[in-house]
């Protein structure tokens, strides 16, 4: 049983890791408020490495990693859920100024913690030794600069505490803006339970974890197979354990778009710029308006010939979330956006040289928003089957 246990806590924190990679890697560039959840997954997993370094592990070198060294990035759980639970309720994934306030804890606890930095290798791993061999010795030990050690065990679930208070404030005054009411309901009563489980689910670790600090602080002697098999410990284990099988459960929930049921048409067709509208113009879906707005600025403002001109230049000019953006292309304008981009180009660029009598293919490359002669012929070739020379031709013999 006492194996077992261990080996569920290993696998808590490898299964959180593996989940919050996958969360920042595939996720970041299109819905950057995910970023947030994979810090809350990280730290997470962290505090599991922590308590398993404590009361299972026999390593005084994982022990000073986890016990020590770490100890300030315990307090980024409370900022980072708080920054997940805001961008996600009000679609914003910005920072400001003032919310580097919220990482003022973490810079604290790492200037408190500073001289265990500067004690000898031999020395640290001497004391870490002593822990191992009774943990109890953690509640008479201080190393901080600025206040207590042993106020760690308790202040990591107050200060998360805290934060969860916070957010369940700021949930009562915007959940009824969830998405700037673009989404169906079926989907924002849908990420509205995700997160009110995902607050519960928080809240409840917070408190065990809480509750057992406290327990192991005031019991005069403790084991440590008492305190790595108590349900309190269990109960924290299980709460953490949850928010990465509800993410795997629901993916949907990361991001802030409808729900598709049917797949996605491929890209295969060829649908010219000009056209696309009566695509976008017969769509019931929620997002239509956004899909319009996408195409008449495109259109009118001839962003598309600035050679910069990208998805996320689109996203700040139009203030837009990025994920909404990919979604209106991929189910209503049903067009890639470097494809609508590429005609729109070529379109301003075939005028451009009918237009001109003497032509300096490389000033029409540029003003047709190409960085060079050899991309600007590539796109060519892509959309008309000819290179610009071979049209050119083709133009004069009309």
């Amino acid at each position: 049983m006492n194996h077992a246990m261990d080996g569920m806590l290993i696998f808590l924190v490898l299964f959180k890791l593996v989940v919050s990679l996958v969360l920042a890697v595939f996720n970041f560039r299109v819905n950057r408020n995910t970023i947030y959840l994979s810090g809350v997954l990280v730290v997470i997993a962290l505090f599991g490495l922590l308590h398993y370094s404590l009361f299972a592990s026999d390593s005084p070198t994982m022990l000073v990693f986890m016990g020590i060294y770490s100890i300030p990035t315990y307090y980024l759980v409370g900022p980072f859920l708080y920054f997940y639970f805001r961008s996600t309720l009000l679609d914003n994934s910005k920072i400001y100024r003032s919310d580097y306030l919220h990482y003022l804890p973490f810079l604290i606890a790492l200037i408190n913690v500073f001289p265990s930095f500067l004690h000898p290798w031999k020395e640290t791993l001497e004391l870490a030794n002593q822990i191992l061999a009774d943990p109890n010795y953690l509640k008479t030990l201080n190393l901080g600069w600025i206040y207590p050690s042993t106020f760690n065990m308790i202040g990591r679930p107050i200060f998360m505490l805290i934060y969860i208070g916070l957010i369940f404030k700021m949930y009562r005054e915007h959940s009824n803006e969830l998405y700037r009411n673009a989404l169906p309901d079926s989907h924002r009563i849908l990420m509205k339970k995700w997160l009110i489980l995902l607050l519960i689910v928080v809240t409840f670790a917070a408190l065990s974890y809480l509750a057992g600090a406290l327990v192991f602080m005031n019991t005069p002697h403790v084991p440590k197979q008492t305190v790595m098999h108590s349900p309190l410990t269990l109960i924290v284990m299980i709460s953490f354990l949850m928010i990465p099988l509800l993410i795997v459960i629901f993916p949907q929930v990361l991001y802030g778009i409808p729900i598709v049921k049917k797949k996605r048409k491929s890209f295969d067709h060829f649908l010219n710029a000009s056209e696309i509208y009566k695509y976008v113009n017969k769509s019931d879906d929620p997002l239509r308006e956004d899909a319009l707005r996408i195409l008449d600025s495109i259109h009118e403002e001839k962003w598309y010939l600035d050679p910069e001109f990208n998805v996320d230049i689109l996203a700040s000019k139009l203030d837009l979330p990025k994920h909404h953006i990919y979604y209106c292309f991929n189910y209503i304008i049903k067009s890639k956006f470097t494809t609508l981009r590429s005609q729109l180009r070529i379109e301003y660029a075939k005028n451009l040289l009918k237009s001109e009598e003497e032509l300096d293919i490389e000033l029409i490359a540029l003003q047709s928003g190409y960085s060079s002669v050899q991309s600007f012929n590539r796109a060519f070739v892509e959309d008309e089957g000819l290179n610009v020379f071979e049209y050119i031709n083709k133009i004069k013999r009309k």
